[in-house]
């Protein structure tokens, strides 16, 4: 059984990636890519936690084999694993993401995968925040890998050896989806300052970074040991008004909150309160002029510009901000 739960998918494709978790959102994005842009070009595995997840994936999987397999749980990752090439892993937003991660690492090594693909954050390599402290302890581990030997059937002589991928990603799009109520009645309220160059918010759409991902999997070899920065756009606060005044023709100004305001904000729309102070300590690290010159991948990646924040606006937004 693979897993529990497995659809099989079969086809000539050059090699086999999983994608953990299938209904992660850069996951989820990586998997569109694989099945559309590059189909047929790697088989593919949509690993779920869970049958409720696998139902869910069978609507936007595509062409993938759906297989259920979990981190925590690595006696059932032999099915999940074997003959794969490459993986991605969705470090998730979990307290305990560092030590999900390092069992991702482990497990492709002992499951015989030699290229580990992990997100990652902007400036992680700087621990200035709680976030990037957690993801350079990630980076570390996984780096630290390097040239270890995978083991990929009994009777293997040891000679290929882990890559791991990171890819360091700025702030989604896809946050401002929680300010759109304020934005609908003309305001946005968010932490970065006056709104002026000096703090300006490193983002990118995190479709983006699943195409990323796919290009990754797909020619694992030109990416290994490497570490990209995925960006799609530097903003000030007024620039993200002022983009989405434009894009979605609703007027909405910007206007600066102090932290405490902005982290209750953020608790009040559901999230986990060391997540809402993580966000905001990513966003004052912004306000402050911190990570301001740091250079996209996405292009050199991809081959094509990332998505500005303004077609996020257009094509997602904007239908929020102008229904009834």
């Amino acid at each position: 059984m693979c897993g529990e739960f497995c659809i099989p998918v079969y086809n000539m494709a050059s090699h086999t990636v999983a994608v953990f978790t299938a209904t992660s959102n850069t996951g989820g994005a990586a998997l569109h890519y694989l099945t559309t842009e590059f189909a047929g070009q790697v088989n593919v595995r949509a690993v779920v936690r869970n049958d409720q997840s696998a139902e869910a994936v069978k609507e936007f999987a595509g062409s993938c084999s759906i297989i259920k397999g979990d981190v925590l749980q690595p006696l059932m990752l032999g099915p999940v694993l074997k003959g794969c090439k490459a993986a991605y892993f969705a470090v998730p937003c979990l307290p305990n993401r560092a030590e999900l991660a390092r069992r991702f690492v482990d497990i492709c090594i002992e499951r015989g995968v030699e290229y580990g693909v992990l997100t990652s954050i902007v400036g992680a390599d700087l621990a200035e925040t709680e976030y990037q402290r957690q993801f350079k302890e990630i980076e570390e581990y996984a780096l630290s890998k390097m040239g270890a030997n995978i083991k990929v059937d009994v009777g293997d002589k040891g000679k290929l050896t882990f890559k791991p991928v990171i890819l360091r990603c700025g702030l989604f799009y896809q946050n401002f989806y929680g300010s759109y109520v304020g934005m609908k009645s003309g305001t946005l309220y968010y932490p970065l300052g006056n709104g002026n160059e000096k703090g300006r918010l490193a983002h990118v759409d995190f479709h983006d970074v699943g195409r990323a991902i796919a290009h990754v999997l797909v020619s694992p070899e030109r990416h290994a040991g490497k570490i990209y920065n995925l960006i799609g756009e530097y903003q000030a606060g007024n620039q993200i008004a002022g983009a989405v005044t434009m894009k979605a023709g609703v007027g909405v100004k910007y206007y600066d909150v102090d932290d405490a305001t902005a982290v209750a904000a953020f608790e009040a729309l559901g999230l986990a309160p060391w997540i809402a102070a993580g966000n905001v300590e990513m966003l004052r690290w912004f306000r402050e002029g911190r990570g301001q010159d740091i250079a996209s991948d996405y292009t050199a990646i991809t081959g094509s510009p990332p998505t500005k924040f303004g077609e996020f606006v257009k094509n997602h937004l904007k239908p929020l901000l102008t229904s009834d």
